[in-house]
């Protein structure tokens, strides 16, 4: 994946923060609209309130015992202003009321802007999960999974955060708009030097916002590599315990923190210099203010107080500017990332359409894979299937047998419409599936791996995943046909158990039996055994093959095995080795021959004759 392809330089980063808010525009303009209304409101009021003080310094100044002023033959901006007196208290009044009112639209600005912000972010998130959903299985499997994980939490939480700093960015810049114009109602040339000061500060800084970049790209590759880590370990915990082997992963995973830390030493480090350079710019510049005020430009003492105090609310402004920028920087990558990973996995989505689907009708004649060569790396030179030709007959169980590596599963992935031959065809009643069609083939499937996938919920929530309207005997018969009922009706709260996550507080072959029944209950057309239950007692597997020999005739069987007690009930047998057919053909036949099967039962030493040998 790649980091932002424009975040070469300031300039550049200032394109992709743009770029951010245009996206946050298209998604909320009417919110974003309002907000920025209110946000003009809101500098507006804090402004005139400001220069309110001119008047009431002024008065103060005189002294007297009205302490008022008369606006007859008096300008602002241009403007002729009424003959009117103006009292002390009223002035106060409307500097009280101004902040109210400041009070009010900032509210208004800060709910409008945190909708938007969460509702983008949240939809970003959702976009991304929905592409991760949607996309080619060929696509998502060469991926890091970890990467696509920490894609999903730690990358739109970065994303967040830079939506966040980009919306405050824009309110510093319209605050320091409509001070600017504030100031030059009071003086000009003052308010030009103070603003151009400011900005030469900003442009001196420019090395330690480079810097920042280049701390978030660093910062990037480095959550993204604990995130990875963080993955393999969990996954592989009871491998590395078993070996003793936590110290390694642990020290790996150290190693990647201190590298982290010293980056961010360094970052702080510069950073706190370049805040502190600034604030001693800032007070070179104050001090020079005052002098030119006072000498050069001749302000009156009231005068150069309001400048003061609309300065002292401009620069924690332009303080605010250069940080907020520095932090935008850090995290700006994370935006591209996902951008970038969205749009490859929208390029590839399975059908074009996401999870619109077209509907297939259920197999009537044979499923066919007509000299398939499948690779599962582009370019490689090994091919996981070479010119395979392989009949899954309607209504019959046709076993896969040989050594792993085989192409055994290659060839499930491919009944299952997830991945397309490279070469060859794929055929269902003699007819081709369409990109549109393969979501609704899967309708017609049930598919149990070897690994199982259990909800970290209920048995009976994990069961009617697949047929939410079932009833408790349903379940029940289904559970019996996996040879899961009795330890199911065993356990202190039945159905209601929960499994754990990943269905770890149950052992692996308990697990295996709530997938089988899990796909039992979703009477499939076709089902594929993947190696399903490897885990299984030899009698458990015996209940398991009566109950697909019953379906026989009204469900197809593919099933992936290494034991003769899941192959023995098979109608027809083909083995593989290295990706290709070596051996076909029906089961009393195979037995027969002395082949690769009849070699598979004589070493397992079973008495479990074929269904097609059995009475004689």
């Amino acid at each position: 994946m790649t980091d932002d392809p424009t975040a070469a330089t300031p300039a550049e980063g200032l394109r992709s923060t743009l770029a951010l808010l245009r996206a946050m525009t298209r998604f909320g303009r009417r919110r974003l609209g309002i907000a920025l209304t209110f946000l003009v409101l809101g500098n507006l009021t804090e402004g005139i309130s400001i220069l309110l003080l001119l008047p009431v310094l002024g008065l103060a100044s005189r002294g007297g015992p009205d302490y008022a002023i008369d606006l007859g033959g008096r300008s602002l901006l241009g403007w002729q202003l009424p003959d009117v007196t103006i009292g002390l208290a009223v002035l106060l009044s409307a500097i009280v009321g101004l902040v109210a009112l400041q009070a009010v639209f900032n509210r208004v600005k800060a709910v409008y802007l945190s909708d938007l912000l969460n509702d983008f972010a949240n939809s970003t998130r959702a976009d991304l999960f929905s592409a991760v959903a949607s996309a080619r299985w060929e696509t998502v499997v060469r991926m890091r999974r970890a990467d696509l994980e920490h894609a999903l939490t730690g990358e739109i939480d970065r994303i967040n955060f830079c939506g966040f700093v980009a919306l405050n960015l824009m309110q510093i810049l319209v605050g320091l708009v409509i001070y600017f114009l504030l100031c030059l109602a009071v003086s000009v040339p003052m308010t030009l030097f103070a603003f151009c000061f400011g900005l030469t500060a900003l442009l001196l800084l420019k090395p330690y916002r480079r810097l920042a970049q280049r701390y978030g790209q660093r910062i990037q590759a480095a959550r993204t590599v604990q995130a990875r880590l963080v993955s393999e370990f969990i996954s592989g915990l009871k491998t590395a315990r078993s070996m003793n082997q936590e110290p390694h992963h642990v020290a790996q995973f150290e190693r990647t923190l201190d590298t982290t830390k010293a980056d961010a030493r360094d970052y702080v480090r510069r950073n706190a210099l370049g805040n502190g350079l600034f604030q001693v710019a800032l007070a070179v510049g104050a001090a020079g203010f005052v002098l030119l005020s006072l000498r050069v430009a001749g302000l009156e003492m009231a005068q150069m107080i309001v400048l003061l105090v609309i300065l002292m609310r401009v620069t924690p402004r332009f303080q605010g500017l250069q940080g907020q920028v520095q932090a935008l920087l850090v995290d700006l990558s994370a935006w591209w990332r996902v951008v970038d990973l969205q749009s490859r996995l929208e390029a590839n989505r399975e059908g074009g359409t996401g999870f619109a689907s077209v509907p297939v009708p259920a197999p009537q004649g044979e499923i066919l894979l007509d000299r398939v060569t499948y690779r599962h790396r582009e370019g490689s030179d090994e091919a996981a299937l070479t010119d395979c030709t392989i009949r899954l007959r309607i209504g019959e169980a046709t076993a896969l047998i040989g050594p792993s590596g085989a192409g055994k599963s290659t060839v499930a992935d491919i009944v299952m419409g997830l991945i397309r031959p490279e070469s060859g065809r794929f055929l269902v009643d003699g007819r081709e599936l369409t990109e549109a069609e393969r979501r609704g083939w899967r309708e017609h499937l049930a598919y149990v791996p070897q690994e199982t996938f259990l909800l970290h919920d209920t048995i009976r929530a994990n069961l009617k995943i697949v047929a939410p309207s079932a009833t408790d005997e349903d379940l029940r018969l289904a559970l019996a046909d996996a040879a899961a009922d009795r330890f199911v009706a065993a356990l202190p709260a039945g159905l209601d158990t929960r499994v754990g996550d990943r269905g770890t507080l149950l052992s692996g072959g308990e697990r295996q039996r709530i997938a089988l029944a899990r796909a039992f209950l979703r009477k499939p057309s076709v089902l594929i055994l993947d190696e399903a239950t490897s885990a299984l007692d030899w009698e458990s597997q015996k209940i398991v093959a009566d109950a697909l020999m019953r379906r026989a005739g009204r469900m197809t069987v593919l099933t992936i095995a290494h034991r003769p007690s899941m192959v023995a009930f098979a109608d027809r047998v083909y083995t593989l080795d290295g990706g290709r057919v070596v051996e076909e053909g029906r089961m009393a036949d195979l037995m027969r021959s002395g082949g690769h099967l009849a070699r598979m039962f004589a070493h397992e030493g079973a008495d479990l004759r074929p269904r097609a040998l059995q009475g004689g």
